[in-house]
């Protein structure tokens, strides 16, 4: 079976009848005024209708460019990155760049020195909620030659970042608990190790929770799937002889695992037991009671981000461009006493 020759810029020109030099400029964008508008649609059309796709290997061995950023991120699920990562799609669209997904952290932890992401032919490189990956890069490529941004709860403060400012969330978030008359407040959240190092969350937790003269308590996760969170939780509800007025979750998944655990113990979510979440995902503004929420701001977080590596790419030499954003308390039905 013969394999069908993969069309290319003169194929278009012909089937568009314009030059190659027409339809080059034509599919790179420009905004040349001397190319007409009825030009630019036959060439767009005839490139449609032959099934051309630009090789991008090609053009970056001529303009230096790949077309492509990278974004790296966890793979362990939550509606919180999905959300991200659609806004982050969103963001670029119609800029020209493809978005290349990888489970950066998956690669740091088998390969430290030598992750392939890192030689990957991009652009520039987007990273969310990792606290390994920033510094791993900056330490393998110190010469700063791919445009980098980190965002998110964790950041890398030696490039550009936007930062989500996670601790003063959780101050607000147990200082709104403790006002509201709860003070046997747990805080659930995976076991810190090398995968899951302790973040600003449980540092602001517990030091809210020590100024105010109450004792800290824990349920311990072995990871953040919603069996394992309604398993612990359900088995700490009912083991503990000290039962917990409210719960703080790691997150919003966490949030909505704890809400079935509150359920199957027979308590109340809300009037028995506070809940509260990290994140600001939907899906906990439609439950019979809603739950209360540290919400980040993802819309302005994506565009900031993308402004800074787009800024970046086109001026290398730019300051050094960062910003930390403080995300919001959204008060619902289940930390109302």
């Amino acid at each position: 079976m013969l394999l069908k020759k993969r069309p290319t810029r003169d194929d278009v020109a012909r089937a568009a009848g314009v030059s190659g030099w027409t339809v080059s400029n034509v599919l790179n964008g420009s905004s040349l005024a001397s190319i007409r508008e009825e030009t630019r649609v036959r060439v767009l059309a005839a490139a449609e209708e032959i099934g051309y796709r630009p090789n991008n290997t090609a053009r970056a061995l001529v303009t230096g460019r790949f077309s492509s950023i990278a974004f790296w991120m966890c793979f362990d699920y939550s509606q919180h990155r999905a959300h991200v990562l659609h806004r982050m799609k969103q963001q670029m669209a119609g800029s020209g760049f493809e978005i290349i997904i990888r489970d950066i952290e998956q690669e740091l932890n088998t390969a430290p020195n030598t992750s392939r992401s890192f030689h990957l032919p991009v652009d520039g490189i987007i990273v969310l909620d990792t606290d390994t990956a920033g510094p791993a890069f900056s330490r393998l490529n110190p010469s700063a030659s791919i445009p980098f941004v980190s965002m998110g709860g964790y950041w890398t403060e030696e490039r550009d970042c936007v930062g989500v400012d996670l601790y003063a969330g959780t101050v607000d978030a147990i200082t709104h608990l403790i006002e509201s008359g709860r003070r046997n407040i747990v805080y659930i959240t995976p076991q810190p190790n090398k995968h899951w190092p302790a973040d600003t969350r449980m540092a602001a937790y517990e030091k809210t929770m020590r100024e105010a003269g109450l004792e800290t308590r824990f349920i311990w996760l072995p990871d953040l799937s919603l069996a394992s969170v309604r398993k612990a939780s359900s088995e700490y509800l009912r083991d503990t002889a000290n039962k917990p007025d409210a719960l703080f979750c790691h997150n919003d998944d966490v949030a909505l695992g704890a809400y079935r655990a509150i359920c199957d113990v027979g308590a109340t979510v809300g009037h028995d037991i506070a809940l509260v979440g990290c994140d600001g995902i939907e899906e906990c503004d439609y439950l019979a009671c809603p739950i209360t929420t540290i919400s980040q701001p993802i819309d302005e977080m994506c565009a900031l981000a993308w402004e800074f590596l787009a800024r970046r790419i086109e001026e290398p030499d730019c300051p050094l461009q960062q910003r930390i954003l403080k995300p919001k308390l959204v008060v619902r039905a289940s930390t109302q006493p």
